[in-house]
């Protein structure tokens, strides 16, 4: 992988970016940060049934609950040669008989805990991007709005690769953990915004996460 910038996670959309190169190019060529019309259930993130399995990570405290098609991988951070090694690693994949060992999302953890107003000064800063045309006359990455996340604010941004534009969504307290959609092939509609259930229940996995009291 390519050496990618980390400035401990201020925005961290260039993980976004990077993930986009996983795309296929001729599924879709979509340059702007345009929600996607959606039916009203695939917005409600209410998907999450009593069999879904319950991750915890014993480094930072991360959890959510998935679908049991699911399975958890946690990451050595060091082999992605981000700038600033991240604390936590993790990636959440398809089942391997349906999605053969594919990644469905990322979340990538910061070290150090935030406190209410590291992350309030950090969320106004957020707000005030906005996605625009780069250079090249793709959008650049910017925040599109916020939700909640654990009980907490989260930003939600969208970025634009050489393939398609996708969401990410940047919690900032107790930790700023980024969380990619990483969907490719037929559910790559999956990672475009808002974030929403799509052929994988992503909004409902993302409204399960939240922070426990790590292991010391």
């Amino acid at each position: 992988m390519d050496r990618v910038q980390y400035p401990a996670l201020l925005l961290g959309h260039t993980f976004g970016v990077v993930s986009l190169f996983l795309l296929p190019l001729v599924v879709l060529a979509q340059t702007r940060c345009v929600p996607e019309n959606l039916n009203p259930s695939a917005l409600r993130g209410d998907a999450a049934k009593g069999n879904w399995l319950s991750y915890r990570n014993p480094k930072n405290g991360l959890s959510f609950r998935h679908p049991p098609s699911m399975r958890v991988e946690e990451r050595d951070p060091v082999p992605f040669h981000f700038d600033v090694v991240p604390d936590v690693i993790v990636d959440l994949k398809g089942d391997e008989l349906n999605n053969p060992n594919i990644t469905v999302m990322r979340f990538i953890c910061a070290r150090g805990q935030k406190t209410p107003g590291m992350a309030a000064g950090k969320a106004h800063a957020l707000l005030k991007t906005h996605p625009r045309e780069n250079a090249s006359g793709r959008v650049a990455e910017g925040a599109i709005g916020s939700m909640q996340v654990g009980g907490h604010q989260a930003i939600v941004s969208c970025g634009c690769g050489r393939g398609a534009c996708q969401f990410s969504v940047l919690t900032l307290q107790p930790y700023e953990c980024q969380i990619l959609p990483m969907v490719t092939g037929e559910g790559f509609r999956d990672n475009l915004p808002p974030p929403h259930d799509g052929e994988f229940p992503l909004l409902s996995i993302i409204n399960t996460v939240h922070f426990e009291s790590a292991m010391k």
